[in-house]
């Protein structure tokens, strides 16, 4: 299985879970200190947030990139 939740359905009730999303990169905003991704597949936008120890994974990626991430959730949703 290549995720457990779709973009579009995390919510606060889901923080704390570990979630698997996988989709395409629609945006890239690098803040210095925290990298943000906006992470699209059919259902909806999910924000990643990437800080310390996954920047260096990150650097070379782009824009419609199709990325796999599997981490903890803080549960808030990107409103539209």
């Amino acid at each position: 299985m290549y995720r457990t939740k779709n973009c579009g359905e995390l919510t606060i009730k889901n923080a704390g879970e570990t979630v698997e999303l996988s989709g395409w990169i629609q945006k890239i905003r690098n803040l210095g200190g925290m990298i943000f991704i906006d992470l699209r597949d059919e259902f909806g936008i999910t924000q990643i947030v990437i800080k310390n120890e996954l920047e260096e994974q990150v650097k070379d990626i782009n824009t419609e990139s199709c990325i796999h991430i599997s981490r903890k959730s803080c549960g808030k949703r990107k409103q539209k």
